[in-house]
C-alpha cells in the first residue's frame, strides 16, 4: 500500500548508497539509473532529478533518475534504462509515472522519454501502452544487444565462445599482450585510443574531461578501466561497469598497430573475469544492429526461448562493415543470447511541443537522407505538386529508384513481377475509388534494376477548401515481406509521399500473418518507424482462405457433412446458380440492402457499388487482364427472381468473396450453401489457386465477435483462418491525427444519424 510519495530534487536528500543499492538489487535496475551516472551526465549539459516512491517506513519502492536537456528551444526529459519499478504493479508504477510527469512539467519539458529495462514482448508493449506511453520515433540507447552467461566455471564460459575466440584469447597471451587496470594518469593514452578509433570507424567520442569524470565517479566501485599493452605500448582500452548481477561493456578503443596480437580479445576476457569477481553472472556486450534483435524476436517460438548468434540466418562475410555491423562480427564470437528491450517510449506532456519535437526529428531524418543521395537535390513543395505524376520520388539509397506508373498495362506488368498481390492494389480498384473523391498514385521501387516493391497510394481531401488530407494503401504495399531491407525502404517512401502530399496520416493494412516470423518482424519495423496500431480498421483484420488446388472432390471432403448435405438439399429443392451481368446489378443491390438492414451493417448508395461491380465485370471480359469479377445469383428453376447472390473479385490466381446477400424468406432452402459451392467452382474454372473468404473474427473463440456467426458458416466449407497484423497508421501530423481519431468519430456518428448510408460518412473507404 503506497502511503507517501517522496520527491528529491537533488541527489543529497536521498542517500547515495541507499539509492544505488536499491537500483543494484532491483530486477529492473541498471547502471544508467545510479546516482553516479546522474552526476556524470549533470557535468556535461544535462540536469538531473531523482524521483522516488517510498512507503510509510521510508522503504524505497520505485525510483527514476530523469535527465533534462534543452534542444532547439524545447526542454526534453529522459529516463535512461528506467524507471526502476515493477511494471506489473499498476498502483506503484502509476504513482511513479505521475510523480515523474509532475516533475517534468515543473521543468517545462514537452516530452518524457523512457527506455525501460524491459524485454521486448507483446505483453510488455501492451503494458506500456496502458500507462499512456507511445513508441518513440527516437531511441538513445541501443535496443538490441548480446548478453553472455558468465556464471559457472571459467572453462564453461570459454566453452560457450567460438573456438577461434578462445584461440585468440590464448594467442594474445602467447604474443606478449598484457592487460592491466588503468590508473588516472593513463587517461590521456586511453582518450588517444578512443579518438583514433572514432576517426577510423566514423563515430563521435567524448572529450577527455568526460572520461576523466567517468573515471572519478564510476571507478573502482562501479567500473574498471582496462588497458592492453605490448612492450609498454598501449594497444587497446576498455571500460566495463557493473550494476547488480549484470556487467556492461561501456566503451572500447584500439590502435591500428599490432592488431595481429589480438589485444581486443584479451581485453574482453579480462573484463569478463573482473565482472565474475564482482559477482556478476551476465555480461552485456552493449549494442548490436537492431535489425538482428528484431530478427531474433521473429525466430522465437515463445517469449522465453533464447536465440543465439549461431541461430540467426546470416552470412557474416556478407554483412556491412559500417555502424554496428562490423562490431557485431567481433562480439558474436563470444557467444551469448540476442536480446532486445522495448526501446524508447514517450509520454507527451505538451501536445504542441511534442508535435514540434516530432517534426524536428523528421526534418533531421530527411536531411540525413538527402545528404546521403548524391546528386539528388531536395524538391520544394511546389515542385512536388507540379511533378507528382512525372518525376520519381528521390531514392533513399543509391541502388533504390522509385518511379510513378501511369498506365494500366504498366501497372499490371509491375504487379505480375511481385509476390503477394491483392485486388485492392489493382488499377481497377484505384479507378473505383477515384469516383468517390480519392486520387490514386502508383509507384514502383527498383533495387539495382530489379522490381522489389510497388504500392497504390490513395489520398483525398476531407472537405472542399479544407487543406486536410488522409492517405491509404488498401492491402498494400506489394512486396516480399521477408526482405527487411526492402520493407524499410518501402515504408520510408510511403512516409515521404505522405509528407509531400501534406496528409494528416497514412494507413496501410497488408495481408501479412501476425503469427509468422515476417509478421512479427514487420510489427517491430512499423513500431520502430513511428507507426501506430490504427483505431479504425477499414478492411477486416483477419480472413480465411481455401486452397483450390486440391480439386472438387477434396474440397467436398474437407467440408462438414452438414454442409455437403445442404448443398445437395438446395439442388433438390430447385435452387440453381447462374452468372449475372450488368443488368442484374440493381436487383442484386436491392437484395444486398435488405441483408444490410437485417444484419445491421451499413450499405452505401447503389451508385458506389454499381461503379465497382461494373468495373470488375468489364475487366473480366478483357483478355489477359489479371483483374476481374463475377456476379453469381441463386434462384428457383421456375422463378427468375434471385433469392441470394454474391460478388467475387479476382486478381491473378486469387479470388475474394467480396459481397454477399440473401433473402430471409428462402433461407430454409439453403441457397447460400449452393451459391458458395458454385463460387468455389467458378474460381477453379478461372485457374485460381486461393479462395479468400474476406473476413474472419478477430477472436474466433469469442461468441460475441460480430463475425462469429459468419465464421461458423465459412468454417464449415473447410476455410482456414489467417490472422493478419491489421491496420497501422503513420501520423504525419500528430496533433491533426489526434483530432481526426478523437473528434472525427463523433462527427461521423452525427452524420450517420442524419444521413445513414451517405458516402461521405466513410472517409477512408
Amino acid at each position: 500500500m503506497l502511503e507517501t510519495v517522496k520527491l528529491a530534487t537533488e541527489p543529497k536528500p536521498i542517500d547515495n548508497e541507499c539509492w544505488d543499492a536499491f537500483v543494484a538489487d532491483h530486477p529492473a535496475g541498471h547502471l544508467l539509473q545510479t546516482q553516479s551516472w546522474g552526476k556524470l551526465k549533470s557535468s556535461f549539459g544535462w540536469r538531473s532529478e531523482y524521483i522516488a516512491i517510498g512507503d510509510s517506513t521510508d522503504r524505497l519502492r520505485a525510483c527514476a533518475l530523469v535527465l533534462f536537456r534543452r534542444v532547439a528551444g524545447l526542454t526534453l526529459a529522459y529516463v535512461p534504462r528506467g524507471p526502476v519499478t515493477d511494471w506489473q504493479d499498476r498502483p506503484l508504477t502509476t504513482a511513479l509515472l505521475m510523480a515523474l510527469a509532475a516533475a517534468c512539467r515543473r521543468r517545462g519539458a514537452v516530452v518524457l522519454k523512457l527506455e525501460p529495462e524491459l524485454p521486448d514482448t507483446p505483453a510488455n508493449r501492451l503494458r506500456l501502452a496502458h500507462y499512456g506511453l507511445r513508441p518513440s520515433p527516437q531511441t538513445v540507447q541501443p535496443p538490441s544487444s548480446l548478453v553472455l552467461d558468465i556464471s559457472g566455471a571459467e572453462e564453461a564460459v570459454l566453452a560457450r565462445m567460438k573456438s577461434k575466440w578462445r584461440y585468440n584469447i590464448r594467442l594474445a597471451e602467447r604474443k606478449g599482450v598484457t592487460v592491466r587496470t588503468a590508473a588516472h594518469h593513463d587517461l590521456p593514452a586511453i582518450h588517444a585510443l578512443m579518438a583514433a578509433t572514432g576517426a577510423r570507424d566514423g563515430f563521435a567520442v567524448h572529450s577527455p574531461d568526460y572520461y576523466a569524470a567517468a573515471f572519478d565517479l564510476l571507478a573502482p566501485e562501479h567500473a574498471i578501466f582496462l588497458l592492453a599493452e605490448y612492450a609498454g605500448e598501449p594497444l587497446a582500452a576498455l571500460v566495463a561497469a557493473r550494476c547488480g548481477p549484470t556487467a556492461i561493456y561501456l566503451w572500447g578503443a584500439s590502435s591500428d598497430r599490432e592488431r595481429n596480437r589480438m589485444p581486443n580479445h584479451a581485453l574482453q576476457w579480462a573484463a569478463i573475469r573482473w565482472a565474475r569477481a564482482q559477482g556478476a553472472t551476465r555480461y552485456d556486450l552493449w549494442g548490436i544492429p537492431d535489425a538482428l534483435g528484431q530478427l531474433a524476436l521473429g525466430l522465437r517460438r515463445d517469449e522465453n526461448e533464447p536465440i543465439t548468434p549461431e541461430q540467426l540466418p546470416l552470412d557474416l562475410d556478407a554483412l556491412p562493415s559500417h555502424d554496428l555491423w562490423g562490431v557485431y562480427r567481433f562480439k558474436q564470437g563470444f557467444g551469448g543470447e540476442v536480446v532486445r528491450t522495448v526501446g524508447a517510449w514517450d509520454l507527451p506532456l505538451n501536445e504542441w511541443g511534442y508535435a514540434a519535437y516530432e517534426y524536428g526529428l523528421r526534418a533531421k531524418e530527411m536531411l540525413q537522407r538527402v545528404e546521403g543521395i548524391r546528386g539528388q537535390p531536395l524538391r520544394t513543395t511546389r515542385q512536388t505538386r507540379d511533378q507528382a505524376q512525372s518525376s520519381p520520388i528521390p531514392p533513399i539509397s543509391q541502388s533504390l529508384h522509385v518511379h510513378p506508373i501511369t498506365t494500366p498495362g504498366d501497372w499490371q506488368q509491375t504487379l505480375a513481377r511481385l509476390p503477394n498481390r491483392h485486388v485492392l492494389q489493382s488499377w481497377e480498384w484505384g479507378a473505383v475509388k477515384a469516383q468517390t473523391g480519392w486520387r490514386a498514385e502508383r509507384y514502383l521501387l527498383r533495387d539495382g534494376g530489379q522490381p522489389v516493391a510497388a504500392f497504390q497510394f490513395l489520398w483525398r481531401q476531407l472537405a472542399p477548401g479544407l487543406p486536410l488530407r488522409i492517405a491509404y494503401l488498401p492491402k498494400g504495399p506489394i512486396l516480399d515481406w521477408a526482405n527487411s531491407d526492402h520493407v524499410d525502404a518501402t515504408l520510408a517512401q510511403v512516409e515521404q509521399l505522405a509528407h509531400e502530399r501534406r496528409c494528416i496520416f497514412v494507413k496501410l493494412d497488408p495481408d501479412v500473418r501476425e503469427d509468422a516470423t515476417m509478421g512479427r518482424l514487420l510489427l517491430h519495423a512499423l513500431e520502430r518507424r513511428g507507426w501506430r496500431p490504427s483505431p479504425d480498421q477499414i478492411q477486416f483484420k483477419n480472413t480465411a482462405f481455401t486452397d483450390l488446388r486440391m480439386g472438387e472432390s477434396a474440397l467436398l471432403e474437407r467440408m462438414k457433412s452438414k454442409w455437403r448435405y445442404n448443398i445437395r438439399l438446395a439442388e433438390r429443392r430447385g435452387i440453381i446458380v447462374c452468372e449475372g451481368g450488368v443488368d442484374d446489378l440493381a436487383a442484386f443491390y436491392a437484395l444486398y440492402a435488405e441483408t444490410g438492414r437485417r444484419d445491421g451493417f451499413l450499405t452505401r448508395p447503389f451508385g458506389y457499388y454499381r461503379t465497382m461491380w461494373e468495373t470488375f465485370l468489364l475487366a473480366q471480359t478483357e483478355q489477359a487482364n489479371p483483374a476481374g469479377g463475377a456476379l453469381l445469383l441463386a434462384h428457383y428453376r421456375d422463378d427468375p427472381q434471385s433469392v441470394a447472390g454474391l460478388f467475387l473479385l479476382r486478381y491473378g490466381d486469387r479470388v475474394w468473396y467480396f459481397n454477399g446477400a440473401s433473402s430471409e424468406r428462402h433461407r430454409r432452402d439453403m441457397p447460400n450453401y449452393l451459391l458458395q459451392w458454385e463460387a468455389l467452382r467458378w474460381a477453379m474454372a478461372q485457374g485460381c489457386a486461393v479462395y479468400d473468404w474476406w473476413g474472419a473474427p478477430t477472436d474466433p473463440a469469442d461468441p460475441g465477435d460480430p463475425l462469429h456467426g459468419v465464421w461458423q458458416f465459412k468454417q464449415g466449407f473447410g476455410a482456414t483462418l489467417q490472422p493478419h497484423i491489421g491496420a497501422w497508421d503513420y501520423p504525419v501530423s500528430p496533433l491533426g491525427y489526434r483530432l481526426y481519431t478523437e473528434a472525427m468519430p463523433r462527427v461521423l456518428r452525427w452524420l450517420r444519424r442524419g444521413k445513414a448510408g451517405a458516402d461521405h460518412t466513410q472517409p477512408m473507404a
